[in-house]
């Protein structure tokens, strides 16, 4: 079940200042990518010099609505899940996406203004507890415990239903997820095809020590280790949210 968004749509993206992108980047530590023409230290260093050319680039970006290529191609580091898993299979490795500063920079500066535009329009989801502030796996479990005990000391019966999808952010299809955007949250314009752009075009390779793979389309799927991922896996997962909250019957 997916709701209708009638509200007012966000077409626009609004100029990033210099000083709203130096406290996005000053939130979050500059990590080294192979792929940045500069090291993580250098540009730490020389972030004050480089910021206005650095604000310019993130502004045309979403002005124009384009990432371009090198802006959307991604090192993949496996990371082991946990050190004690044997690190010869490869299902116990997580796959996270390294990506250049200019990218991230760009990634930074769009969920400020989404999470503004889904919050002044109430489309945020009242029962999700990940990707978002205040909300956590330990709020999940206290709400599902509270409603269990409710349930049972009012003498009613009680059904838990889980779902676990491995690799979730894989499962994620670009056109749905475009979709969703303009039906369910009102993007529309320049921001939805800046979402265009930045889904489409993707590529990536792996790389292990010295060695790196040749690269390969990202045709599906959100970059692991991204800065909108969360976000728009939230926005791909919203009709979820729907179908719980309809009345249950029972027969």
């Amino acid at each position: 079940m997916e709701v209708s968004y009638d509200g007012p749509k966000f077409e626009c993206f609004k100029q990033v200042s210099c000083q709203e992108l130096s406290d996005l980047l000053a939130k979050s530590s500059i990590k080294s990518c192979a792929l940045d023409p500069i090291p993580a230290t250098v540009l730490k260093g020389c972030l004050d010099l480089l910021l206005p050319f650095i604000t310019k680039l993130v502004n045309c970006s979403l002005q124009c609505s384009v990432m371009t290529e090198g802006m959307k191609q991604a090192q993949l580091r496996p990371l082991l899940k946990k050190p004690s898993l044997n690190h010869e299979l490869f299902k116990n490795y997580r796959p996270i996406s390294n990506l250049i500063f200019i990218s991230k920079s760009c990634e930074k500066a769009v969920p400020v203004q989404l999470k503004d535009h889904v919050c002044n329009n109430n489309l945020d989801e009242l029962f999700q507890s990940a990707y978002k502030a205040g909300h956590s796996t330990e709020t999940a479990l206290l709400r599902v415990q509270n409603d269990i005990l409710r349930a049972i000391d009012n003498g009613g019966c009680v059904m838990l239903l889980l779902l676990d999808l491995s690799a979730a952010f894989d499962t994620v299809d670009h056109s749905i997820l475009l979709s969703r955007l303009s039906y369910s949250f009102g993007i529309a314009g320049a921001v939805y095809q800046w979402f265009q752009s930045y889904l489409s075009g993707r590529t990536q390779f792996v790389a292990v020590g010295n060695a790196r793979s040749s690269c390969r389309p990202l045709t599906c799927g959100l970059p692991q280790g991204s800065v909108l991922g969360p976000m728009l896996y939230l926005i791909y997962t919203t009709p979820l949210g729907s179908i719980l909250q309809l009345p249950f019957v029972c027969r």
